[in-house]
């Protein structure tokens, strides 16, 4: 007689390397930010730490996410001048206290540096800018169930 237990593992669809990793990578990115504050958050000098310690104090709300979101997606893209329009434009709308801008300002920088170093680490999965930026639309879907 046959062995059925394991037969679940055959009839599973086959997944590519790349989307799995992206979105194990989402996941954790998202329970992060919704964790806020890292746990391993280290400040490079004193001068940073002032200034963003605000920010770090308490979980920012959902505006202040959504649109750290979009600039690190942004930032991904290396659309520098596309950030400096909005930051002068309509940042403040988004941001309205010091520590708002303080918590997104962080956030941008946190998100967009896991990202790389995502990218650095897993070079075997060949990921690109474009990639980076769809795992963080996914750890927006996963923080506000966008569907």
């Amino acid at each position: 007689m046959r062995d059925r237990r394991h037969d679940w593992l055959y009839e599973r669809q086959k997944q590519p390397i790349k989307q799995y990793l992206l979105e194990r990578f989402a996941g954790q990115l998202a329970e992060e930010v919704a964790a806020w504050p890292p746990a391993d958050l280290e400040w490079e000098s004193e001068a940073l730490r002032r200034r963003w310690q605000a920010g770090a104090e308490q979980r920012p709300c959902g505006l202040v996410i959504r649109y750290a979101l979009e600039l690190a997606r942004l930032d991904l893209r290396r659309e520098w001048d596309e950030i400096d329009r909005r930051m002068q434009g309509e940042a403040d709308g988004w941001w309205r206290t010091p520590e708002e801008k303080a918590a997104g300002q962080l956030l941008v920088k946190l998100l967009t540096e896991r990202c790389l170093w995502l990218k650095e680490e897993a070079s075997g999965a060949h990921l690109t800018r474009d990639d980076l930026c769809g795992a963080l639309e996914l750890v927006e879907q996963r923080l506000f169930k966008v569907t």
